[in-house]
């Protein structure tokens, strides 16, 4: 516990034993800060954390409450500063690498904490929730909350990490969220169209990942895909040392002599320090990009390449990330979270090397957002499967038929390889059911989430568990 006045400037003695930023969290002697968010405004909920146990209250409005009200100019900063404070600067005493981009935030952190894990000790953030040594936790969040993450980063450092890998969504950095904190080293890997409905446009998309490249630590890097097209625009951002990666354009660090196979990659390293054979199990010529930028990330930590590469040899696959289930001698399952145009094209063009027959997908797109990319997701996913079943994905407030609606809308009425079925669990039974031997089923969008928003509530759903549960039922039993 803290005294407040340790905290932010004031005069008042109450000992804080937690920062919080939901009013609904029952606790004693906390500190309430009033956050407004896209739809919430904390301010309206300031009753609510008092009788749930706040004991004062950190607001950018004067509150007629019976609790002590600091009051600032920016909550959002403000609580920043209160966190990292309470938590005794945990922020500054870890190394702290941030991945933002549309596609491969989380195969990127989960490398990277991998390599480390090998090395020495880190912690990772992100979609795939909380994890360090052997500990992980759920999180429905890309990037976590203030008050999660800070807690994530205190257990981490508790545990002897010195490294901690977090994913950085836009909808963080334009909701000035993580504002005042400070990378070792920040990643770009590319940009699409995705989370339009937040931004409104692309170039608001655009600026808002641009914002992670201002928040750079001195004597930090700034790790820059040179092969998107928006390479110059992140590294005109960028407060950090860049260093740029690529295969096709002139970059610090190249890949080149790529060779993808069903099961694992190789490609030559060149670097200003020599060339190095990278061998890897994790596949698809995506990766090649992935497995760049984690290689700069630990080689600018210290790490000397020569280690790392060897350790590339020993990654595991990430879950919900291209997972490749093997049915004995009958067709394979792939389950990933691809979820717009450019990955599906990645993931399908890799399946198409692993597939000895048809490749069979079962996609859908997010309700509530990002309409504008539904039709490329269309063209992308009919043009590169023999067949597809479109079907619901976090639907949300929408009905899944206008979904699929937007997403054929735009492909050619003479050729017609799809069918809409929107219960998913039936859509997967069905193409478990017309697969045959050599044949590929695809299954898109979701990767390893638990739980499907529709309408107000959320219902259990998990492409792993159908799969299985399906299978089992016909006697089929995994290689």
């Amino acid at each position: 516990m803290k005294k407040l006045k340790e905290l932010i400037p004031c005069k008042h003695e109450i000992l804080i034993s937690s920062i919080e930023e939901d009013s609904r969290v029952k606790n004693d002697n906390y500190l309430f800060c009033c956050i407004k968010g896209l739809t919430v405004d904390g301010h309206d909920y300031v009753n609510q954390a008092i009788d749930n146990g706040a004991v004062a209250v950190l607001s950018e409005k004067k509150l007629n409450v019976n609790v002590p009200v600091i009051k600032v100019e920016d909550t959002n900063k403000a609580m920043i500063e209160v966190l990292s404070r309470f938590y005794n600067e945990v922020d500054k005493k870890m190394n702290l690498i941030g991945v933002t981009g549309t596609d491969g935030k989380t195969t990127v952190t989960s490398i990277i904490y991998q390599l480390i894990n090998q090395m020495d000790k880190a912690g990772y953030i992100g979609t795939n929730g909380i994890e360090c040594d052997g500990y992980t936790q759920e999180s429905n969040l890309t990037t976590p909350f203030p008050v999660q993450l800070f807690k994530a980063l205190d257990g981490f450092y508790k545990q002897g990490c010195k490294y901690a890998t977090i994913e950085v969504s836009s909808e963080r950095l334009i909701t000035n969220r993580i504002d005042d904190i400070l990378f070792d080293i920040v990643i770009f890997t590319n940009l699409t169209k995705d989370h339009i409905n937040n931004h409104k446009t692309y170039t608001n998309y655009r600026k808002s990942k641009g914002k992670l490249f201002g928040m750079v630590k001195d004597g930090g890097y700034s790790i820059i895909n040179n092969d998107e097209p928006f390479a110059d625009y992140f590294i005109k951002a960028s407060k950090g040392k860049v260093i740029t990666y690529g295969v096709e354009n002139a970059s610090d660090y190249t890949a080149s002599d790529i060779v993808v196979l069903p099961d694992r990659l190789s490609f030559t390293l060149k670097t200003d320090e020599g060339t190095y054979l990278v061998e890897s199990p994790l596949s698809g010529r995506f990766n090649v990009y992935n497995l760049l930028a984690s290689i700069i990330a630990c080689h600018k930590l210290g790490f000397e390449i020569s280690e790392i590469v060897e350790n590339i040899k020993k990654l595991k696959c990430i879950m919900g990330r291209t997972n490749i289930i093997d049915f004995n001698d009958c067709f394979k399952v792939v389950i990933d979270f691809a979820h717009t145009a450019n990955s599906l094209k990645n993931l399908l063009e890799y399946v198409s090397v692993i597939s000895r027959g048809n490749i069979i997908t079962v996609t859908g797109s997010a309700g509530g957002r990002d309409k504008i990319k539904r039709p490329d997701m269309g063209k992308v996913v009919t043009s590169l499967s023999d067949y597809v079943i479109f079907t619901s994905d976090d639907p949300r407030d929408e009905d899944p038929n206008d979904i699929i609606d937007d997403m054929v809308s735009g492909l050619d009425i003479n050729k017609i390889n799809y069918r809409r079925i929107i219960d998913r669990s039936k859509a997967i039974e069905e193409a478990l059911n017309i697969a045959k031997k050599g044949d590929v089923v695809v299954i898109a969008g979701r990767g390893n989430d638990t739980f499907m928003p529709v309408g107000s509530s959320y219902v259990r759903c998990n492409d792993f568990e159908e799969v299985y549960n399906n299978l089992e039922k016909r006697g089929v039993k995994n290689a």
